[in-house]
């Protein structure tokens, strides 16, 4: 059994200083098996995220699968995705962009065409 060194909730946000100062732990944290996310940010505002590789892999694989699904449903119906939303579906599922990202630049997209 081990001990962790810090613990940091999930409301709680890290400042920049405390987060390099605490950086080593953190993903020594990680290596032994923690889950848990670290928040960092400025006044109590969580602006990203720290997060075990293997919590990054799953979340992912979770937006692959779902934008699977979408094509798949779409197919099943006879019809073809467009490219540019087959474009920004793969961005989605990456992570480069987010639901909301993808969804206005697909509208904008569809209202200049």
């Amino acid at each position: 059994m081990y001990m962790f060194l810090y613990h940091v909730a999930m409301t709680d946000v890290l400042g920049v200083a405390e987060a390099r100062q605490r950086l080593s732990d953190l993903l020594a944290g990680f290596t032994r098996g923690s889950a848990e996310s670290v928040f960092l940010g400025a006044h109590r505002k969580a602006v990203g995220v720290l997060m075990p590789v293997r919590v990054y892999d799953e979340l992912r694989g979770e937006r692959e699968r779902a934008v699977d699904d979408v094509a798949g449903s779409i197919r099943a119906e006879g019809l073809e995705p467009s490219s540019i939303a087959t474009e920004l579906a793969g961005l989605f599922a990456k992570g480069r962009i987010t639901a909301g990202q993808m969804e206005a630049m697909l509208l904008a997209y569809h209202r200049t065409t």
